[in-house]
């Protein structure tokens, strides 16, 4: 008596080619999430230096303004008068406000005043502070610049004292009676339309 052949076992071709369209499918699934993540990683890290940046340059405008004196100041070699406080629009060299700030730590007691003519420039996209180790610079006072704030394409200000506010207050250092500002309104402009408004006070510190 001949035994019925049993049915043969085993994958059929159209079997394997579903399997290996799964594992393809499930392949780039796994490469597009392990891209997507590292690209999060790195904005948030960008965002995280950007935020650390924008945090102490607010630091360290709010500490000059806070620090401000009424005292007059002139930079050497310049053409300019001698200002209390000249504050405006971005000018044709970049400048926007000098000022004289007190407070100036001198660690190595240094024979020197603790008043400081500092300056604000926007140059390139770059918000810079420039410092003079005295008010009334001469030929050999030291000055120093810091990037404070990059990344920028515009920056605005306003300056105000109780209910006004203006674009422009300059006081020339002959003009002894007249009102300085009190307030500060910045207002940086970055990429893709961002903007912050930062407000400050001047002339606070005791």
């Amino acid at each position: 008596m001949n035994a019925t052949p049993s049915p043969q076992s085993g994958i059929s071709l159209m079997e394997t080619l579903i399997a290996l369209f799964v594992v393809a499918l499930l392949a780039t699934a796994g490469g597009v999430m392990l891209t997507q993540s590292l690209r999060s990683t790195r904005l948030i890290e960008v965002r995280g230096n950007d935020a650390r940046e924008l945090q102490t340059a607010l630091a360290v405008l709010r500490d000059d303004f806070a620090a401000f004196v009424d005292r007059p100041s002139r930079a050497d070699a310049s053409s300019d008068l001698s200002t209390r406080f000249e504050g405006q629009p971005i000018r044709y060299d970049g400048r926007i406000m000098t000022f004289v700030r007190n407070g100036w730590s001198n660690p190595a007691d240094l024979p020197r005043s603790d008043l400081q003519r500092v300056e604000y420039q926007f140059d390139n996209g770059a918000l810079i502070r420039r410092s003079w180790s005295a008010p009334d610079a001469g030929p050999g006072t030291a000055v120093a610049e810091q990037i404070v704030l990059s990344g920028l394409e515009d920056i605005s200000v306003q300056y105000g004292r109780e209910q006004i506010w203006k674009p422009d207050w300059i006081v020339p250092a002959s003009m002894v009676d007249a009102p300085l500002p009190d307030k500060i309104q910045l207002v940086f402009t970055f990429g893709e339309g961002d903007t912050l408004t930062a407000k400050f006070r001047l002339g606070l510190r005791e």
